[in-house]
């Protein structure tokens, strides 16, 4: 059933589901700390206990690394098609936070859920049917496919593939509460899931007390389990009324097709850049494939070692993402840009630290994971090319948090497309295959992507011309009139972008 009505911005006790502090009017470096801190917090939860995961399963050996790391880059894929709906869920409750509109804020955190809904569905039943089928595509350039990865990728992609029926709630409430300003709840439920994670990990995989060992089925049951409980708790934090964003849960379940549509206008640009991002992704693991078990071995534990370096990064993009959305709602194009100056300086600061470390000290870093030389001896050089790209990869991702904050994801889709594909694929082949440079040559090419990235990222957001846009909402049938609501309001948005 379809539903035209106009939303109520008047709810009851809309002022228990405010936050406390109105990030708008606060000191500009204040609201940044204070959006980032708990947010970097999270990241650093998240990423320790990848880590500790990771090492647990290296354990198990090259062909048990492989396979997570293939199992893990589809799931990121899946997961990319619904990131693209949190981002059209943080812009739409940022801004109408700071327009001060709670039924619209409420009425975007509905529809979010019911779309997630059908998405979870669609990934449980491909990841059930068809794991073995698409891990095997992963690696099908190796001249013997090895069937242990293949086996073992399958039965862990099926368990996280499954959990997503639920996980994907999680997502959609704390893209919900970063939006609305709360990032201390997402950390919370990051802290629940995670322990989770490292609980069922521990017990399952080598077998402690009543627990049977179960191998890489373990470290499958341990990411589903604790992703469905994360996404089962996302729910109860909205429904409860509690928390900065609220939805009921006696409905009504829905569609509202002005804010579907709304949720479209800043979504399918960045599912599209997700899908473009993703699918060099997997065209880039392939590549790497074709490199041995080995090489993708140490892909693996390359890539998980730079997470460390995405935790300030994600924290200060989310906290540029709120602070531009929120202001801009509240009519501050000025201060929106300066909260997205802010929030770059301190990731820029920050991710250059990580870069000196993965540069001087890449062997210890790596030893976290494993102890092989020949799998060490691939990922060394990997970590130094990458470190030279901290600062770019700190413009990609905070300033593109600000601009996916103020609805520009379609610029954010451009860059992208130019850099994964234009960049990173072509200098992947050329570097990695044509010249004989192996892994290295697609770390380099990927560290040239970022660094093209990073720059257009800086352009983009320097010419202010993200100000101007407005999103579409149900008191105008034209996409192109926005949020905003009144002539003056647009035309002072404009007026301060020019």
């Amino acid at each position: 059933m379809v539903a035209e009505e106009q939303i109520d911005p008047e709810t009851p006790d809309e002022k228990t589901r405010e936050t406390e502090l109105d990030l708008t009017q606060m000191p500009l470096q204040k609201s940044v700390m204070t959006l980032a801190i708990p947010a970097v917090l999270r990241m650093s939860l998240q990423t320790i206990v990848g880590v500790a995961a990771l090492a647990i399963i290296g354990r198990l050996g090259t062909e048990a690394a492989a396979a997570v790391g293939l199992g893990n880059r589809l799931v990121f894929f899946f997961i990319g098609v619904l990131t693209a709906l949190s981002v059209g869920t943080t812009a739409l409750v940022a801004r109408f936070k700071g327009a001060k509109d709670p039924g619209r804020a409420e009425e975007a955190v509905r529809q979010s859920v019911i779309l997630a809904f059908f998405i979870g569905i669609g990934v449980a039943l491909f990841g059930y049917f068809y794991a073995e089928d698409a891990i095997r595509i992963m690696i099908f350039l190796q001249d013997d496919l090895d069937q242990t990865v293949i086996a073992w990728g399958g039965i862990y992609l099926r368990w996280l593939s499954v959990s997503m029926l639920l996980g994907v709630f999680l997502f959609i409430a704390n893209a919900a509460l970063q939006g609305a300003g709360d990032m201390k709840t997402p950390l919370y439920l990051m802290v629940v899931v995670n322990i989770i994670n490292v609980f069922l990990a521990y017990v399952l995989i080598y077998g402690y007390g009543p627990f049977p060992q179960l191998g890489i089925t373990g470290a499958g049951i341990a990411g589903g389990v604790s992703r469905a409980i994360g996404g089962a708790a996302g729910l109860l934090v909205l429904f409860s009324g509690r928390f900065a964003a609220y939805m009921p849960w006696y409905g009504p379940y829905r569609f509202h097709v002005p804010m579907i549509r709304a949720l479209i206008f800043v979504g399918v640009p960045a599912a599209i850049e997700n899908l473009v991002r993703q699918s060099a992704q997997m065209i880039y693991t392939i590549l790497i494939g074709g490199l041995g078990t080995v090489a993708i071995a140490a892909n693996t534990f390359a890539m998980s070692a730079q997470s460390f370096s995405f935790m300030p990064g994600f924290g200060f993009s989310v906290a540029a993402t709120a602070l531009v959305g929120q202001n801009l709602g509240a009519k501050q194009p000025d201060k929106a840009e300066q909260a997205g100056w802010e929030s770059l300086k301190w990731s820029v600061y920050f991710m250059s630290v990580m870069g000196l470390i993965f540069f001087f000290f890449p062997r210890q870093v790596l030893a976290i994971y494993t102890n092989d030389p020949t799998v060490m001896e691939l990922a060394v050089p990997c970590l130094r090319v990458i470190a030279i790209s901290q600062p770019f990869l700190a413009s990609i991702m905070v300033l593109a948090g600000g601009l996916r904050g103020a609805g520009d994801t379609r610029w954010v889709m451009y860059i992208t497309a130019a850099g994964n594909w234009g960049i990173r694929l072509v200098f992947s082949y050329l570097l990695g295959f044509s010249l004989g440079w192996g892994l290295t040559g697609v770390w380099i090419a990927m560290g040239l992507d970022m660094i093209l990235r990073g720059i257009l990222t800086l352009w983009r957001f320097r010419s202010g011309k993200w100000k101007d846009i407005e999103l579409p909402t149900d008191d105008q049938d034209d996409p192109a009139q926005g949020l905003l609501g009144s002539d003056s309001g647009r035309d002072e948005v404009a007026a301060e972008a020019n």
